[in-house]
């Protein structure tokens, strides 16, 4: 019976924060971090594309100001990809492509494929870091848009 507690609460704890944690990067994606968004939204927003996957609850409660909602979110099939080619005519050469999505993981990267896949380039792609959940609110509030 204590071997089994031996072997419970390190695997229970090692679940709790496995599921809680951040998403590891890949070195395949170019990444932003939300201070380095939040400078380009404030210095100057029309050099960016801010291409927010969220499904519709999610970006309705909260997205980042100018953000383009496209609620793709998976991005697995075919209606969610033509959600995101109806952004390509808005996006102009010399843009970086942010892509927002719930935790900057799995979403993120099929987005990211899809755009290269269309003829963007590795350099304008970007992926948010930890994505709109990991948006550090208590420290960067003024490019957020929050439904009230």
């Amino acid at each position: 019976m204590k071997l089994a507690s031996f072997f419970v609460l390190p695997i229970a704890a090692l679940l709790v924060i496995g599921c809680g944690g951040k998403v590891k990067e890949n070195s395949k994606y170019n990444y932003i971090t939300a201070d380095e968004t939040a400078k380009l939204i404030r210095e100057d927003a029309s050099k960016i594309v801010l291409v927010d996957i969220q499904e519709k609850p999610d970006f309705d409660e909260e997205h980042l100001k100018g953000a383009l909602a496209t609620y793709a979110y998976p991005v697995k099939t075919e209606d969610e990809k033509a959600r995101l080619a109806t952004l390509l005519p808005e996006i102009k050469e010399g843009q970086k492509v942010i892509i927002v999505c719930p935790r900057g993981g799995g979403g993120a990267d099929r987005a990211y494929d899809f755009y290269l896949s269309k003829g963007l380039k590795k350099e304008q792609l970007l992926t948010l870091k930890d994505g709109q959940y990991g948006w550090p609110r208590d420290k960067v509030k003024d490019v957020l848009a929050v439904s009230k």
